[in-house]
């Protein structure tokens, strides 16, 4: 589902498919990571507020902007969108979804 998907440790993403590069936050490569280790998306939110100091409310919404982005990249094979949250509209200027 993300063979297509290298990423490193400090956060540099290569989609392999489209040649294209990416910089991720550091919540941003936690939260890829867990999806890439096969976490479901409804279960990002408390993986993050165990991961990181932040508030379940924030959490959950800063992993909708995060999947939205990454959607709207094409990061994500059709395989894996599972999740019917309609997370709602993105903050275009914030590099996947403002996730800090």
């Amino acid at each position: 589902m993300y063979e297509h998907l290298a990423l490193s440790d400090n956060g540099f993403l290569f989609d392999t498919r489209s040649g294209a590069t990416y910089s991720l936050s550091r919540t941003g490569t936690f939260l890829l990571r867990e999806l890439m280790r096969g976490t479901h998306p409804s279960d990002l939110a408390a993986r993050l507020t165990d991961a990181f100091e932040v508030d379940l409310p924030a959490a959950a919404r800063d992993c909708e902007q995060f999947l939205f982005r990454v959607k709207d990249l094409a990061l994500l094979d059709e395989a894996s969108d599972d999740d019917d949250d309609d997370p709602g509209s993105p903050r275009a200027a914030e590099p996947f979804g403002g996730v800090r």
